[in-house]
């Protein structure tokens, strides 16, 4: 083996060895350590280099290449839940009587907290949501948003969408999580995140559907506040929902935010998992994770339930609008009792996230 041939062989079992770190994300809580959460941001690289090691390897170094191949599918768990595998599904904007339809949206409070608003957005957003011909809507970062331009407000809401049943759980005054729906509510709950001393909170209702009653989960694990710049201890004070610790946010580092807000999503998760666990009605659940696919959060919190991308989606499924086209970070998730019939995240630059929109349908 030459020298050249030496080198590359030795920095394939570095890449090998670190990708296999990052196969372990499923199992280890990212309160034990930092490298967790980036190893399961970076899964999907990883899985990329991996992938094209063992190809390097089969033609160049095939007396080890079965090695590598066996550790590239050591990921099984990350591979299943990072990418779906349905190509050239479509999704049909007209609606089987039998089916069930809901929209999850992180919304951004409607554009509201920009200093100047874009209102032909705000149209789109409304416009979308009234076409989209949904039963359920979900929306995370929600406020309501009235305006002589152009109104966003929940009454506004339920009137263009004949949607007239809502449920707020309310984080601030005008901020919070939201459900509206076709049918009326059989029960309702709110159950703040107390284990983390957020003001942010879990939500629930039962909902009276013309074949069974479903209950339907909606909440917004907190942000890693990657975008926020930089406080200090002067302006701090006006950031309400993250009361748990402000000092975080004094940090330059934001590779150490997402870090810490990791960390946090795995105190939130043990809540909501024991919430599901506690259902025993078909459930639908959510959310704006801010966690990915590969993270330790999204498989404490999908054990036992099924995953609407995974499904029926295609590729990465990207649902955030920024940064990465690998963070699916917004999630459906259905108990086992549940068909998915269709998915579809449409490429709608509007939110800084892109919305969901899942037929689904109750199995006999």
């Amino acid at each position: 083996m030459t020298v050249f041939k030496k080198i590359v062989f030795a920095l394939g079992i570095l890449g090998s060895v670190l990708y296999f770190f990052t196969c372990l994300t499923p199992y280890v809580n990212p309160s034990h350590g930092y490298f967790y959460t980036f190893a399961g941001l970076f899964f999907p690289i990883g899985l990329f280099i991996m992938f094209c090691w063992c190809l390097i390897s089969f033609f160049f170094y095939r007396k080890y290449s079965w090695i590598f191949f066996l550790l590239l599918f050591a990921g099984y768990k990350n591979i299943f839940s990072v990418l779906a595998f349905h190509p050239g599904s479509q999704f049909n904007q007209t609606k089987s009587k039998n089916d069930v339809r809901i929209l999850s949206w992180n919304v951004n409070n409607f554009l509201s907290g920009d200093d100047n608003v874009d209102f032909s957005k705000v149209k789109q957003m409304l416009d979308f949501i009234q076409n989209s011909n949904a039963d359920i809507l979900c929306f995370q970062d929600y406020s309501s948003f009235p305006n002589k331009q152009v109104d966003a407000s929940t009454e506004t809401i339920k009137k263009i969408t004949g949607l007239p049943y809502s449920y707020f759980s309310q984080a601030d005054e005008n901020y919070g999580v939201i459900i509206f729906s076709r049918w009326p509510f059989l029960k309702q709950t709110t159950i703040p995140y107390k284990n983390i001393n957020s003001e942010e909170s879990l939500q629930w209702v039962e909902i009276q559907t013309p074949s069974k009653v479903l209950r339907v989960y909606n909440t917004h694990l907190c942000s890693m506040n990657v975008h926020v710049d930089v406080m200090d201890k002067d302006n701090i004070s006006h950031m309400k929902f993250i009361n748990y610790d402000t000092a975080i946010l004094m940090r330059r580092d934001k590779l150490g935010r997402m870090a810490y807000f990791d960390k946090i999503h795995s105190w939130q998760a043990e809540l909501v998992k024991r919430s599901l666990d506690s259902c025993t009605l078909p459930l639908v659940f959510t959310a704006d994770m801010n966690a990915v696919p590969s993270s330790f959060v999204y498989h404490d919190i999908t054990s036992n339930l099924k995953d609407a991308f995974i499904e029926k989606g295609w590729g990465f499924g990207r649902t955030y609008d920024s940064l990465s086209p690998t963070l699916r970070i917004d999630v459906l998730l259905t108990s086992p009792s549940i068909q998915t019939v269709q998915y579809n995240s449409p490429r709608l630059h509007l939110s800084d996230h892109l919305p969901i929109i899942t037929d689904i349908r109750f199995k006999p």
